[in-house]
């Protein structure tokens, strides 16, 4: 349950910097903008919406709201507000308190890939992550890949596929839209 939390709020946190060219992909979002994905792995599916709540000249607010089903069992996490200086370049290692935890991040490759998602031919930058940390002395080894497009409201990412240890999940945009 704790990694499909943490997953969540990477989704919010994670994505938008890693769009290349960008220097803070929030700045050209507008109040209402919002982003679904829908989230599957062994034993769990979910869906997760961002919905830009509030902007001014120097910040966006975002909501992250989720629903996950684990073995049969529903749940809902806690809503996640986020503020993002508008002013800076997003940091999104820091916004994720990554850097104060001591997670090692690497970028082990990059690219451009035509992805087709939910019936929609998207033209995507990728990244492919690993993050190693230690919790309770145990060490923890995660990959991750992204795909993003420019096009996408809010963060731009079109898929996540995560893997720690044998546990894989995937998550997808499902929806955009402007309320």
């Amino acid at each position: 349950m704790r990694f499909i939390l943490a997953a969540t709020l990477l989704i919010g946190l994670a994505p938008s910097a890693l769009l290349a060219g960008d220097d803070n992909p929030f700045a050209k979002a507008k109040v209402g903008d919002w982003v679904e994905y829908r989230m599957t792995g062994p034993g769990m599916e979910g869906k997760t919406k961002m919905t830009i709540v509030a902007k001014g000249d120097k910040e966006v607010t975002y909501e992250v709201a989720a629903t996950f089903s684990v073995m049969g069992q529903e749940m809902v996490a806690p809503i996640q507000k986020m503020t993002v200086d508008l002013t800076k370049p997003y940091d999104a290692i820091s916004a994720a308190n990554l850097k104060r935890t001591g997670t090692k991040i690497e970028t082990e490759a990059e690219g451009a890939e035509k992805l087709k998602v939910g019936g929609k031919e998207f033209d995507t930058k990728w990244s492919k992550l690993k993050c190693t940390t230690t919790q309770n002395g145990v060490t923890i080894v995660s990959d991750f890949k992204f795909w993003f497009c420019q096009d996408v409201p809010v963060s731009g990412l079109v898929r996540m596929e995560t893997s720690t240890g044998t546990f894989t999940t995937k998550l997808e945009l499902i929806g955009s839209g402007s309320k």
